[in-house]
This record gives C-alpha cells, structure tokens and sequence, in this order.
C-alpha cells in the first residue's frame, strides 16, 4: 500500500509538472499552439495531452481556440494579479518617481520586489536607450557584482551572507569585480552607509548602476529602485548624485505609497542598520 502511494504521488507530480510546462509554453507563445506542439511539451500522447489540456481549460486557465483548433492561455493566466493587488498598486505609485530617476541620470530606471530571495523586476522606464540588463522579470545576476544584489545582501546578517554566497573567490567578471569577501563587505558598509548601493563596471565593462531601498513602516525592505546604463551615462564622479538621486525617490515611494505598508506582511527582510536618511 505505501509504494502505492509513493507511486501515486510522484504520478500526480508528474502530472502537475507537465500542466505547467503546458501553461509555460502557452503564455511564452507568440501563437496559440495546437495540440501536437503541446504533447512534445508534456511528454505524453495526443490523449493525455487533451485529457490536461480539458482540465486546465475547466479550471480557466487555457482557451481553446475553436476555429483553428489551437490553444491559448486565459486571461486569468496573462494577468494573475488582480488591477487592485498592492503590488499592481506599487507599480502606479512609482511612475513617476522611476520617470525623475530617468530625467536625472538619463540611465535606464526600474523597480524591483524582493519575493523570498529572488529579485523581480516588477516595471522599468527607457530613456534614449533601449540597452537594458534586463531580459527577464526574474534577476538572476550575481549578487557581489550587482546594486540590487549587494543591496539584498545587506539585508542579511553576515553569518547569512557566508551562508548563500560562500567566503568566496567570486567569479571575476571583469578587473574591477569584487572577488574577496572582504572587497563585498566594504561595499556593502559602504551602501548602508550612503543610503544605496553602487556598481561601476563590475559585471559588464561599461555598465554601471545604483540601488536603493524601498522600506516597509516596520522596517521591512521589501525592494529597490534602480537606475542601469552606461559608465558614460553614470561615470565614477556621477555615482553619488544619481544615487542620490534614487535614494530620495525611493525614500519618497518608502513613505507615501500605501501599497508598500500593504506589501509589509509578503515582501522583504529586515536589516538591523538602515542607510542613513531612510525612514
């Protein structure tokens, strides 16, 4: 009975995993996809392909598209988050600060949520340039040779730090990467200390970007503000006013946006010492 179980169970995983793979597939696809494109995704025939595909139908996550006898993923798929979710809420409070972030330094402006340890970019603001680090909603960058990076690091106690980057060597990416524990450390004093966090040429040679906060009212950090572009755009005697300058707009966000204080109880980590000038 209990290897029966244990089969069931990784049965209903199995299946589980082939319903998102399915899901994935649909909402990255340019097209509504017919039903032998999906069984190469699922792994399984063309009937239980269909036999997935009608449950995620009834549950209203796919459409089938009578017509052309294709799929296409719902509405309730695109857009899972509600038009009045805090973190919907969040992206509207903070246009127009990510847009005064982009006037000053002329770089690319975006905002981020920290959910667990991940780093998502929820929107973002282009200026004359279309260069962005960010192809996806999901940062996988290092953490010692990025701002947002380096700034989710400070959130943690430093027994965590050792703990989810190692002591290090770190990967050397260019000549001016932080590859020490020591030289990530300083840095990392060195943002709580101004208020935000600063990389310049450190992941890619003629990139820079800054970093700052978003706090919750009890002290929560729940993400950051950000200004990426050129070392052109942001060079090292440039890097204290544009961080200046997302760390006033971020502490702005920080204390007028009800949609940070509702984010609170989801969102961030705590840190023991705030940069200077944050709420």
């Amino acid at each position: 009975m209990t290897l029966s179980k244990e089969k069931k169970g990784k049965g209903q995983l199995g299946q589980l995993e082939r319903a998102f793979a399915a899901l994935d597939a649909l909402v990255n696809a340019s097209q509504p996809l017919k039903l032998t494109a999906l069984a190469e995704v699922t792994q399984l025939d063309a009937s239980g392909t269909m036999r997935l595909l009608k449950t995620m139908t009834d549950l209203g996550l796919v459409i089938r598209d009578e017509a052309h006898k294709a799929y296409l993923p719902s509405v309730r798929a695109l857009f899972p988050l509600g038009l009045y979710h805090p973190i919907q809420e969040l992206r509207r409070d903070a246009s127009d600060l990510l847009n005064d972030i982009q006037r000053t330094t002329t770089a690319i402006s975006a905002l981020q949520i920290f959910l667990g340890d991940q780093r998502v970019v929820i929107e973002q603001r282009y200026g004359s340039s279309r260069l962005t680090p960010f192809w996806d909603t999901t940062i996988k960058s290092a953490y010692h040779s990025s701002s947002t990076g380096k700034l989710y690091l400070a959130t943690l106690g430093l027994q965590e730090r050792l703990t989810l980057i190692g002591s290090g060597p770190y990967e050397r990416f260019t000549p001016y990467t932080r590859s020490t524990f020591e030289e990530l450390e300083q840095d990392i004093q060195t943002g709580l200390a101004r208020g935000f966090f600063s990389v310049l040429e450190e992941a890619f040679i003629g990139m820079a970007s800054v970093a700052a906060p978003l706090y919750a009212p009890n002290g929560c950090v729940i993400g950051a503000m950000i200004a990426t572009g050129t070392s052109g755009q942001m060079p090292a005697e440039r890097i204290v006013e544009c961080g200046e300058a997302v760390r006033q707009a971020a502490e702005m966000l920080s204390k007028m946006s009800p949609s940070v204080r509702a984010l609170e109880g989801m969102l961030g980590r705590h840190v023991k010492d705030k940069p200077n000038g944050s709420s």
